[in-house]
């Protein structure tokens, strides 16, 4: 629950509450609070510690913003509540309301850079390998991204890990391209202040955008603060129309602390996951949504230690947003039965053995088929609760990266949910850019119950499986 307690119209504290005795404690407490004029007790959402609340006000473009951390303090006091309680609960909020800012304003551009790609090509768009356009949406959300960050944080306390380099933008036959990232990047930050953000004061030029992307150049580790971002995961769902993510998560000393997924054309039903997104548009476009509702496209959040995830709409499809009522909490599925389950896996067969997981299905009793889609969806799908289980064994001589997991891990166990590896440890994140020490694959569950039971039917089946 949060308490919005405004003593003037330019100062505000906000107190949050964990317990409905909190809450009635309070109200005992406001009459005897003088100086305060107003009370709003809102459960169900946080519309203050993460979410654009004020960011047509606040100059940070923060939800919470300094003088309102410290009005919150000096309230806190006074109720009795303790000070060191609070600041834990809001240790990395300004984080995670920058990343969630950054993550919609990301997917602005891939939606732009899709859509014009699409309508060149007349649906037919090339892969990532040929270096053709549609890797204008993999560096410009790497120069978007890395130019907010550093604006905003400082690029002195910025350290990013990422995926792309610059070298085919450098060459001398990539002058087109670098164009065309130049000019996404510069429409998109244009429509900063739509999202909370500061715009830079003129267009950036080529060099700006290729230091941008070059200042990603973090290897990661086990100590300090860094940044983890995959542009866009899903490489092929970008390409072919159908799911794709962009992730944003932060790590400090080796623990991923919080994570921002977004993820442009998820469907708010979830029985769309199972169509391609290309059909889907075609029954959108005879079937149109109501104007102004939202109906796929979201970006979805955690901060560790919160116990809770988060969701809200794309603000890119919407001319006026409501950031107060936007966000709705995410849980996971409180299926335990194999057979009521659905897992996922990978579309792609290349890093993934398809044959394995379906022997692992059989042998645990699940029944359904499996929902196979791109990216770093499949998490969003379990913790969004419209899948309970996701499996990936690699094959030999392929390394999972950190930026394909550290977002979405955190927002399934935010949710409710278990992310480990096949051993039943805990993802590590500490040792540079890949999963090292990983054992086996990747298991992420909605539940203990059913991970348990993955657990062992890995360790049962793991002989014959020729990985």
């Amino acid at each position: 629950m949060m308490a919005e307690i405004c003593p003037t119209r330019s100062a505000r504290a906000v107190v949050a509450f964990r317990t409905e005795p909190e809450r009635r404690r309070l109200l005992c407490f406001l009459p005897k609070i003088v100086p305060f004029a107003c009370a709003n007790i809102v459960s169900g959402a946080r519309r203050v510690l993460v979410g654009p609340s004020y960011a047509a006000s606040s100059d940070r473009g923060l939800g919470l913003s300094e003088g309102d951390a410290s009005s919150s303090s000096k309230l806190s006091s006074l109720l009795g509540f303790p000070r060191m309680k609070e600041e834990e609960e809001e240790k990395y909020a300004r984080e995670l309301d920058v990343a969630v800012r950054v993550v919609q304003m990301a997917c602005s551009l891939c939606q732009r850079v899709q859509s014009r790609l699409v309508a060149r090509e007349k649906g037919k768009v090339t892969s990532k390998e040929d270096n053709s356009p549609v890797t204008v949406a993999d560096w410009g959300v790497q120069a978007l991204v890395s130019w907010l960050l550093s604006n905003y944080f400082g690029s002195e306390h910025i350290s990013i890990v990422a995926e792309e380099d610059v070298s085919t933008l450098s060459r001398e036959d990539g002058t087109v391209l670098l164009q065309s990232v130049t000019s996404s990047v510069n429409e998109c930050l244009f429509e900063a202040p739509k999202y909370g953000l500061k715009a830079p004061l003129k267009p950036l030029e080529a060099q700006e955008i290729l230091d941008a992307i070059r200042s990603c150049n973090s290897t990661g580790g086990s100590k300090g603060r860094f940044w983890v971002l995959d542009p866009v995961d899903g490489t092929l769902g970008f390409v072919r129309e159908d799911q794709y993510a962009v992730a944003l998560a932060l790590i400090e000393d080796g623990e991923v602390v919080l994570g921002a997924l977004g993820c442009p054309n998820y469907p708010r039903r979830k029985e769309w996951l199972n169509y391609h997104q290309r059909y889907y548009r075609l029954m959108t476009t005879l079937s149109p949504p109501a104007s102004g509702s939202w109906h796929k496209g979201c970006v979805m959040y955690a901060r560790k230690g919160t116990g809770e995830a988060w969701m809200q709409p794309l603000i890119h499809d919407f001319e006026k947003f409501d950031w107060h009522n936007s966000a709705r909490m995410i849980r996971v599925s409180s299926i335990t039965d194999p057979a009521s389950a659905t897992f996922c896996e990978p579309v792609e067969k290349a890093n993934s053995s398809h044959s394995f997981t379906a022997g692992l299905a059989h042998s645990v009793g699940l029944r359904k088929q499996p929902l196979r889609v791109y990216s770093m969806v499949k998490y969003a799908a379990i913790a969004r609760g419209d899948a309970e289980i996701f499996m990936k064994f690699a094959r030999a001589g392929y390394k999972e990266k950190v930026w394909d997991h550290a977002a979405g891990s955190v927002i399934i166990q935010e949710a409710g949910g278990v992310v480990t590896d096949a051993g039943g440890r805990t993802l590590d994140f500490s040792k540079g850019i890949y999963l090292e020490g990983l054992d086996r694959g990747i298991i992420a569950c909605s539940g203990p119950l059913l991970h348990e039971k993955i657990l062992k039917a890995v360790d049962a089946s793991w002989g014959s499986s020729n990985l």
